[in-house]
């Protein structure tokens, strides 16, 4: 593999004159509510850009003070969430074909739905093209097909493959797979299509019932767009069945139990209290504390680690052999802290253990590794580390937006037909000895001054990480664009400043940064903000939201991500949606 040219690398860092974003905002460069934050912006004439609060005087550029952004809880915002159709994932495809058949399927060659850079679950990012509904198409034929007869018999209510079972099936099958009570013109079509496959044989009916279900919309799709008769409204509530849906698919991944069913067709889930505590009984489920894993992994931007991540071989040897217990490393450590009764404190400040001797020994690989030193919290995991960092280097600006975008919910863009100036000559000329050397360089540039102030400031308290995660306390620097011949080892300085927060101050590391990150308020509304995105789909159209403001207040509280995802599906915003 050839390596890119530092010009590339680097112009990419370069975030522009007039660097802009803004605290709270959305994590996307396409979507950015202008009423829903403070914006950053950066300019040539000032070495670091201060977020400010709207209608409040922002600190001097030329040296915030601690808490230079004190946290300012959001207005109340409307409660009511867009009317949708979501498309299932291909997981969740797999669970609804295993809840209507009895059996599971093979999903992991379903075309993905596509990544929005926010939540790969996005409500509004599913879409039925033609690859994708031939892939379905041939899914539900080796469904149906891999049923032996004593399987399929086994769906029949009146235990039998006769034309007699027929409307019984029929009824059984829609109510299972469509998540609600059949209507009197489903059961007319199904009944319509088991007669067109029982002229060869009865059986042949059956199957064919079932292989249509698992093509059909209303499998495949969650709906909340209410009850017939609320059609003509513009604001409305959800079904009991929809509201079914809604819980168990965002706490468990998977389409709503029997016993939900039932529940909803009692008319129970739009009763606060009996909402409550069903969402309890799936919270204690198996299945809700591995959803809560996926969502950290999702958070944490590690969900295509295996295939996204590389390095060059002749800097970090070893690498490609230990991606596999690195991450394992990350889901371990998630297991243990990232549970329904763990903390956000937790996965910030909780010691790193030690879970493969193959990642150990790649960890002691780097020559100055300390002799003694330990990974505190998330933001030393070496996934997180290795996938915010080039191919053959770190990279504080990728370290500290990774902190800015997840952790502060501050997303930084570049401006509009913007070209980052080139790097090249300056770094022949200067030869630097160190990545810091070589980023605080470039960050004297006046057009790139602003945003990596308040980037790099951040990323420099990972410089004690090499680029694979490997702890360091010295750093040979070499240049693919410049013969350096006899590069020396350079100590690693690893101080930095976090600015722009409510918990402002100069940190030497990163486990100073994540103490810090622990405190904030701002770092609470952002995890809530995420968590929402994550459970509900949806990008939350304003900070005031009821289910952002419940969850930030569940992390100030407790503290408990259980008590966090609790908080967020018990507001009005559950139940109430807007055409």
């Amino acid at each position: 593999m050839g390596r890119p040219s530092v010009g590339w690398l680097l112009s990419v860092l370069c975030l522009g004159a007039a660097c802009t974003g803004e605290i709270g905002s959305t994590g996307s460069p396409s979507v950015v509510p202008s009423a829903m934050s403070p914006t950053v912006s950066g300019t040539p004439t000032a070495p670091a850009a201060v977020p400010s609060m709207p209608g409040t005087t922002p600190p001097s550029p030329m040296g915030p003070a601690p808490g230079a952004l004190p946290y300012a809880p959001p207005a109340p915002a409307a409660a009511e969430l867009p009317a949708r159709v979501w498309l299932l994932t291909p997981e969740e495809y797999g669970l609804a074909v295993r809840s209507v058949t009895g059996k599971g399927i093979d999903v992991s060659d379903i075309d993905p739905i596509p990544d929005t850079g926010v939540y790969p679950n996005m409500s509004r990012s599913g879409v039925v093209r033609v690859t994708l509904a031939q892939q379905l198409a041939e899914k539900a034929a080796l469904a149906v097909d891999g049923l032996t007869t004593p399987e399929l018999t086994a769906l029949v209510p009146c235990g039998a493959l006769e034309r007699s079972c027929r409307d019984d099936f029929v009824a059984k099958m829609l109510n299972r797979a469509f998540r609600r009570p059949a209507t009197d013109e489903d059961k007319a079509r199904y009944a319509e299509i088991f007669e067109l496959g029982a002229e060869a044989e009865p059986e042949l009916g059956f199957r064919s019932v079932i292989r249509a279900l698992l093509t059909s919309p209303h499998f495949l799709y969650r709906t909340e767009v209410g009850a017939a008769a609320d059609a003509q409204s513009p604001s409305f509530s959800l079904t009991n069945h929809e509201l079914a849906s809604l819980l168990s698919f965002s706490v468990t991944g998977a389409p709503p139990s029997a016993s939900l069913l039932a529940a909803a067709d009692r008319g129970e889930l739009v009763e606060p209290a009996k909402l409550r505590e069903h969402l309890q009984a799936l919270m204690a489920e198996p299945a809700a504390s591995e959803r809560v894993a996926a969502f950290l992994v999702q958070w944490l931007r590690l969900h295509r680690f295996q295939d996204e991540v590389e390095k060059f071989e002749d800097v970090f040897p070893g690498f490609d052999a230990v991606k596999i217990a690195m991450f394992g490393e990350t889901t371990e450590f998630l297991e243990t802290y990232g549970t329904m009764k763990g903390t956000l404190s937790g996965l910030l400040t909780s010691p790193v253990p030690t879970t493969s001797t193959t990642l150990s020994s790649f960890y002691l690989a780097e020559p100055s590794t300390p002799a003694s030193g330990s990974r505190i919290g998330l933001l030393s995991l070496g996934a997180v580390l290795s996938k915010n960092a080039k191919q053959y280097l770190t990279s504080p600006t990728l370290r500290g937006l990774f902190v800015r975008d997840q952790l502060l919910c501050q997303h930084i863009s570049l401006p509009e037909n913007f070209t980052p100036p080139p790097i090249e000559v300056a770094e022949a000329q200067a030869a630097p000895k160190t990545t810091r050397e070589l980023y605080e360089l470039h960050a004297k540039d006046a057009a790139c001054a602003g945003c990596h102030s308040l980037l790099d400031s951040v990323g420099f308290l990972f410089e004690g990480f090499d680029g694979a995660g490997r702890m360091r306390t010295t750093e040979t620097y070499r240049s693919p664009t410049f013969t350096n011949t006899a590069p020396t080892p350079e100590p690693i300085d690893s101080t930095g400043e976090l600015l722009g927060t409510d918990v402002d101050g100069k940190l030497t590391s990163v486990a100073d940064l994540a103490q810090a990150l622990a405190k904030s308020d701002w770092v609470r509304e952002c995890v809530a903000r995420q968590a929402f995105r994550f459970y509900f789909g949806e990008v939350e159209p304003d900070r005031g939201v009821p289910p952002v403001v419940a969850g930030t207040a569940a992390l100030k509280g407790s503290g408990v991500l259980g008590d966090l995802v609790q908080a967020l599906l018990t507001t009005e915003s559950t139940t109430r949606r807007v055409r």
